[in-house]
């Protein structure tokens, strides 16, 4: 049971470093800031949900528990890098 919740936390692996080249990317053209926030949810769907389809745990509802719980940390980050 914790093996799945740990493998949904390991979602931010790959979302983390993203997140951070698209802040970074948002940082030098704040002009198109609305865009690129559309862009990056769209790629964070996209990643979340490829991952969830191609990891198919025995437990999906605590490996979905670990995967809110990525998405919490991640969007947190965000929410920290944008505040600085």
């Amino acid at each position: 049971m914790l093996i799945e919740f740990l493998l949904g936390i390991l979602i931010c692996i790959p979302l983390i470093p993203f997140n951070d080249l698209i802040l970074k990317w948002a940082e030098k053209d704040p002009l198109k800031s609305i865009g690129i926030v559309s862009i990056m949810m769209a790629v964070n769907a996209i990643i979340i949900l490829s991952y969830g389809f191609l990891m198919r745990p025995e437990k999906p509802k605590v490996f979905i528990l670990g995967i809110l719980a990525a998405i919490l940390i991640v969007m947190l980050r965000k929410i920290k890098k944008l505040i600085k």
